[in-house]
């Protein structure tokens, strides 16, 4: 006989999370104080204190945490659509899209990349 009420509820890991409105504000309000083209790591520790409150996902948070440099390019480009995807392999992109002022509530310009986009801001630990 089964004991175990949770036997049947396997731990599904969430292939997919949509940042906030609300955190990218954040995050873009921060990044305005700043003033040089590189994040310190002071500043690399207020964006992960922002993100561990958005983002309740281990692996996810991870994922953002280690590609900072990348997440914050895509807000101070204008973002305001960006996801994290992983695959059921586990391999993890940013999706990115854009309010298309063209499309009523469509997005276009989804971006695939896994960190090793040319960008001019970069972290400094």
């Amino acid at each position: 006989m089964i004991y175990n009420p949770n036997w049947q509820k396997p731990k599904i890991k969430p292939y997919l999370h949509q940042l906030s409105l609300e955190c990218i504000e954040e995050i873009a309000v921060f990044m305005e104080g700043v003033t040089t083209d590189e994040i310190d790591c002071g500043s690399c520790l207020v964006i992960q204190e922002i993100l561990c409150v958005e983002i309740e996902d281990d692996e996810l948070l991870g994922f953002a945490i280690d590609n900072l440099d990348e997440l914050v390019s895509y807000i101070a480009k204008g973002n305001l659509n960006i996801r994290i995807h992983r695959d059921i392999t586990g391999e993890m992109w940013f999706g990115v899209g854009r309010i298309n002022s063209n499309f009523k509530g469509g997005t276009n310009n989804v971006v695939r990349s896994y960190g090793n986009i040319a960008d001019p801001l970069h972290i400094s630990f």
